[in-house]
Formats: structure tokens, C-alpha cells, sequence
């Protein structure tokens, strides 16, 4: 029986155009263009024909059946139709959707509309989760996002409306200029339009995007770090009164409404991807594709496989990286399970663990769960640095 440790059950595919890039964003992608969405997914059927092919031969299967599958980007609302029916096709020639449980897509409300919604559903997309950043005008203005607030949450409606059940939406928090009035009533909107997940990101400011330069030149002034503790404290305890538990450092979900495709990363299980800069965990094999535009399609095109980088992962590093993941669950690990499973717990070498106990930042649950806190949540990239 093939393992989901080593063997693929989830597959991501980076869909990289969008109506205009943010601010902050640095993923791979670029502003929507007809000629190079058409070039990109005839590149895309290449790659697709032969990381399948692979993964086929390795498996002795005929077919790949996923049990989850993310489309991401970029944007990948930013095709319209007809490209996105060149998609699904490309998609169902290659894989067995029939034991896909989540579907997911990102959309941006910019480019959300009745047919597409219709669309989506008819090619058997169960989940959508939207960009909205935030419902603030001045907020989304300094992020660089083409929608506008009302949008925001049109979208959402208009989903129901189309009939999704699964709905996501992004807020961000830390944000330059952004008052703890302004996170509240994005919260309390989110909160109101009865949405079934909420990411909640810390702004990071990423080399080479406007939003960092402009803090280089000093004429955007970040947010003080006791602020930007204080603003993810504030996601946390709203979004729980407010029905959505914290169940990820950044992620909080209606129960029975987490984002399956996302815990298998959390958990590190396997997946595959494809797509310019999609990332693959098979066999315990890390694998990036390439990360520019123009050289992944080069690649894809000549080659099929479009692979920058490879790296095996040993049973030490894979236990090492597999506690990083799994701690960032609000749930944590169970210390023999976990050893069960990869060999060895790197909790039981670290001498920071009672540290941590002492200062409130992890405890033992009843039944022998070890998790970070609530209090050390907000300071979790900090603690798992510990580990790594």
C-alpha cells in the first residue's frame, strides 16, 4: 500500500497571472497577458505529461487520484474561461479527479463574476478562497490590490450565491498605517459574512517588492512590534469568540473546515506540484521548479521536466523539518506518535523544550500532547527556530 509519506495523495498547480502585482508579494508572477497565458499552458500540459508519466512508473498506477488539489498563484482567477477550460482539460487528461475530497481555488473579488463562479463548480471545485487582504480603502491601497473594499465582499456572496458551501477568505495584519480599529472591523466583517476559513498573515516585508524598498526609503514607516504582537493576539481571540478556532499558526476554520491540501504540508506528508516555482515532496525528495517565468516555460517546453533544484532529506533532517511543520498546529504532536512515525523526536535532544515549559511559550496537554501555547503563538517563528 502506497504511504502518504512518500507517495503523492495532493497536488498544487501555480497558475502565476494577475490582473497587478501587490506591493508585497513575491511569488512567482506577473500581470496577465493573453499571448503568455497561452505559451504558459501549453508549457504547463508538457510539464504536466511528464511529472505524471513519472509518477506513474514509480507507482506501477495508470492513473494519479489525489485526494486534494490547489490551484494557486498568482492569481488563477485571472484566466477567463476559456483558459480555464484549456486548463481542466490539460488537468483531466492527466489526472483521476474522482477521489478529489478539496478542491481548491484562489480567486482574486477583482476578478470573481457569476460565469466563472458557475464554471468552476460545473469542473467540480468545492472551495474558494479569496484574496481580500483587507476591507479597508487605505489599506488596500498601500497594498497595491486592483479591488476595492465592497468587492471584498460581493465575492463572498456572490460564491454562496453560486453555490460553494467552503469558503476562505485572506486578511492581512501588521500593516503599516493599519489601527487596531481598522484589523477589528476587518475581523468583525469577515465575521459577518459567515465565511468557513480565515488565513490571517503577518505582513513580511520581502526583498525586492515595493513595499520593502519603500520602508528602505523611509517613506513607509512599519509597524512597531508590540503593535504587531498586540494585532495577531486580537485575530486570535476574535476569530475564536467569533467561531473560527485557531487550528494553524496563521489559519482558522469553522470545524471540519480546514484546509486539507494545507495540512498535508503540515503535516509532511507528501505532494506534488507543478507550475513555474511549485515545490515537490515525493519519496522524500524536495524538488523547486524553476523559479523565473521564461525559464521554467524554456524548460518545460524542451525538457518536460522543469526541476531547478533537488534535495534528499535524511530520517534526521526529515524529523527535524516534520516537528518545525507539525508544532505550528495549534493541536502539536504526540511525542510517541511522532517518534513512531519518523524515527526519532528532536523534542527529546533539545534543551530549550523545558525553557520554553518554564516561560508559558509550550506545555503538556492531558493526554500528552506537546503544543505551543496561546501566549507563545505570536512568537512562534521563534520558538520553532529552535529546532531547526
Amino acid at each position: 500500500m502506497k504511504s502518504p509519506l512518500t507517495f503523492p495523495d495532493a497536488l498544487y498547480v501555480h497558475l502565476p497571472f494577475c490582473a497587478a502585482l501587490c506591493t508585497y508579494c513575491d511569488f512567482a508572477s506577473e500581470v496577465y497577458a493573453a499571448a503568455r497565458a497561452q505559451r504558459y499552458l501549453d508549457a504547463l500540459e508538457k510539464e504536466f505529461r511528464a511529472r505524471l508519466g513519472a509518477l506513474k512508473e514509480s507507482s506501477a498506477d495508470t492513473v494519479f487520484a489525489p485526494r486534494t488539489i490547489f490551484l494557486g498563484g498568482g492569481t488563477p482567477s485571472a484566466l477567463n474561461i476559456p483558459e480555464l477550460r484549456r486548463f481542466f482539460s490539460i488537468l483531466k487528461s492527466q489526472v483521476d479527479v474522482s477521489r478529489v475530497e478539496e478542491f481548491t481555488i484562489e480567486a482574486n473579488p477583482g476578478s470573481t463574476e457569476p460565469a466563472k463562479l458557475d464554471y468552476l463548480l460545473k469542473e467540480c471545485v468545492n472551495r474558494i478562497s479569496f484574496g481580500v487582504q483587507s476591507f479597508q480603502p487605505h489599506l488596500l491601497k498601500l497594498l497595491g490590490r486592483v479591488h476595492g473594499a465592497s468587492q471584498g465582499r460581493e465575492a463572498v456572496r456572490m460564491a454562496r450565491a453560486a453555490g460553494f458551501t467552503n469558503v476562505s477568505i485572506d486578511l492581512m495584519h501588521g500593516l503599516p498605517t493599519q489601527s487596531h480599529d481598522d484589523l477589528r472591523r476587518d475581523l468583525d466583517e469577515a465575521l459577518a459574512l459567515e465565511t468557513d476559513h480565515l488565513s490571517a498573515y503577518g505582513l513580511i516585508y520581502e526583498d525586492g517588492t515595493p513595499l520593502k524598498t519603500a520602508v528602505e526609503k523611509g517613506t513607509v514607516a512599519p509597524l512597531p512590534a508590540i503593535e504587531e504582537s498586540a494585532h495577531y493576539s486580537t485575530v486570535m481571540e476574535t476569530l475564536e469568540r467569533g467561531g473560527l478556532p485557531q487550528y494553524e499558526i496563521s489559519n482558522y476554520a469553522r470545524p471540519g473546515r480546514e484546509a486539507q491540501h494545507n495540512l498535508v504540508y503540515w503535516r509532511n506528508e507528501a505532494y506534488l506540484g507543478v507550475g513555474v516555482s511549485a515545490a515537490s515532496f515525493v519519496d522524500f525528495e524536495r524538488t523547486v521548479n524553476f523559479i523565473a517565468m521564461d525559464n521554467y516555460m524554456k524548460a518545460a517546453e524542451s525538457l518536460g521536466n522543469a526541476i531547478e533544484t533537488r534535495e534528499t532529506l535524511d530520517a534526521a533532517a526529515r524529523a527535524r523539518e516534520s516537528l518545525i511543520l507539525e508544532l505550528r498546529l495549534a493541536r502539536g504532536i504526540d511525542p510517541n506518535e511522532f517518534a513512531s512515525r519518523w524515527g526519532t523526536n528532536p523534542l527529546f535532544d533539545s534543551n530549550v523544550v523545558a525553557t520554553f515549559f518554564t516561560e508559558g511559550l509550550m506545555e503538556k496537554t492531558a493526554d500528552g500532547r506537546i503544543r505551543i501555547t496561546r501566549r507563545g503563538m505570536p512568537v512562534a517563528d521563534g520558538i520553532l527556530s529552535n529546532f531547526v
